[in-house]
This record gives C-alpha cells, structure tokens and sequence, in this order.
C-alpha cells in the first residue's frame, strides 16, 4: 500500500470518527475527568440506565456529564416508566441540568413496569419537547427485533419520524450493537428508500475481551452478526487472550462512506470493555494514530 493510499484511508476513517459517541454508566462518573481530556468538547456521552438505579441517579450522572464539558444524553427506558406525571417529572429533572438530548428505548424488561409498553406513548406525550429538549435519539435494529416483523419495524420507524417532526424535534436512529459492518450499511440504504433523512448512527462495541462480547451480544440481542465474533481472525480461538474490537468495521464502514455509499451521521460506541478503554480508542482513532492492516482488516490503533 502506497503512502499516499494509505493516508487517503486513514483520512477516511478520522472523518467518519469526528464527532463520535460513546456510552457510559452512572457508575463511570470517576472516570469523566479522563474521558473530558481524551474526547473533544461537547462529545455526545451516551448514560445507561441499569435496573437497580433511579432517573434521579441518571440526572445526576447528566449533571455530571455536563460539567465535565461534553453533553450528556441519558437513557430512557420507556418500560420503566410508571405514567405520564413521571415523564414530565424526568424531562425536567432534565432540562434543569442542561440535557438537550436523549435515547428513547423501549427497554430490555419483559413486561412494563408502568404505562408504557413502547417508545411510542412517552414520545406522543411531547413531555421532552415542551420542557425544551428538542433534539434525540432513537434505536435503529439493522438485524430485526425479536419481537417485530420487519414491516411492523418500517411501520415504527415511520411512526417516530412523523411524530418527532410534528413536535420540532430533531431525531437521530443510533442501531442495537452490530458486529459487522453490512446490516448497518443495508439497514441505512432501506431507511433512504422509505424516504426517511434523519441522520442515522451505527453502535460498534468499543474494545473488550471476546467472553465478554458475546455475553453482552446475547443480552443486547445482536443479530446474525454475532458470528464475526465466533469465526475467521476474530474467533474464538484468535482472540481468547486479547481484546477484540471494532477496527475492521469502521474500515469497511469508512470506505462506503467515502464513495457514496452511505450516509452515516458520525458512529456510537458501546463501552462493553470499559467507559475510559473505550474512549482512549476513540481518541486515538480520531487523531490519526492508527497503523492500517496491509491486507484490508483492520487497523491497529495506539491507544
């Protein structure tokens, strides 16, 4: 690979990272300091909301987030909710911490906890929109859903934009962790031939161990791409001793970018290995600080 080739691939890949997101737990606050000197100011901070916490702790985390310079976008697991007054009470436990966007889930319970069995109550609400948080974030499923067929999946999809653009809200789908980069693209490519514009997002995992992919891919319910993780120089038997990351995604994503291919609105990042791990990646990525795999895999970055 020529030096000139090899500079126009990693100046594709440093585009497609600007502005990249990454998500962290109420528990990485301790960690924020780090993160703020590694990511660029006002880096969208993804914050999972696990079960055994509260939406206070959650608006504390965001509290947290903003005062370290980036901006914070919790979670909201719609099935967790227990009825219209607590979504009011949420998105102004919000808005008065400086939260301007958010992720609207359905959540991983199996029955609701209150009102909602879906994304779609909460949003119609337009709770969010008049405590003045007018930008978000929804889920896109390049793999399916375990519990939609794939027109009830388009039908959603249409649904969320119709009902955001009615409210003046600026929605952007963020996709389930994928471990390939093809479902994103094909999923992206469907969303455009439906008609629908809103910027969309593909979830990568952040560098982690192999055990613990695969232990998140079956909670996070990945799809067919789960066998990157389990075959060829990714599998089992290659990376038992090692991380295993999303290098060889964000190459092939990058290219496809560059030619047209797609249009992706930046790229979100599951820390599964770790909030800090996962950001001093990023951060690496994102300078430049990368050596290319010669055959077309991948990368190495100098985290």
């Amino acid at each position: 690979m020529s030096d000139s080739v090899q500079a126009s691939e990693i100046s594709q890949i440093t585009s497609l990272m600007a502005g990249a997101s990454v998500e962290m737990t109420c528990k990485d606050v301790k960690d924020l300091p780090a993160a703020a000197a590694l990511l660029p100011a006002g880096t969208d901070i993804f914050i999972a909301l696990f079960p055994n916490q509260t939406f206070e702790e959650l608006t504390d985390a965001a509290a947290a987030v903003k005062a370290a310079g980036m901006n914070p976008v919790p979670h909201v697991p719609a099935r967790r909710v227990k009825d219209l007054a607590e979504v009011s009470k949420i998105a102004k436990g919000f808005a008065a911490v400086g939260v301007t966007k958010f992720l609207l889930i359905a959540g991983d319970m199996a029955a609701p906890e209150g009102a909602f069995d879906s994304t779609i109550g909460v949003l119609e609400s337009g709770e969010f929109a008049a405590a003045g948080i007018k930008q978000m974030y929804m889920a896109g499923h390049p793999e399916g859903h375990a519990h939609m067929t794939e027109p009830q999946l388009r039908e959603y999809e249409a649904r969320k934009v119709a009902i955001t653009a009615a409210q003046g809200v600026e929605l952007t789908f963020v996709t389930q962790v994928v471990f390939e980069p093809e479902p994103m693209v094909e999923w992206e490519n469907t969303l455009r031939r439906n008609g629908i514009k809103n910027a969309a997002r593909p979830g990568l995992p952040g560098p982690a161990s192999l055990t613990t992919l695969l232990r998140y891919a079956k909670i996070c319910g990945a799809g067919a791409s789960i066998r990157a993780l389990t075959s060829g120089k990714a599998g089992l038997v290659g990376k038992l001793l090692g991380d295993s990351g999303p290098e060889g995604s964000i190459r092939t994503l990058a290219a496809a970018q560059a030619a047209g291919k797609t249009g992706f609105g930046g790229l979100h990042f599951f820390a599964f290995g770790g909030f800090l791990k996962t950001c001093k990646f990023v951060s690496a990525v994102q300078r430049g600080d990368i050596t290319l795999d010669a055959k077309g895999d991948g990368f190495s970055a100098s985290t």
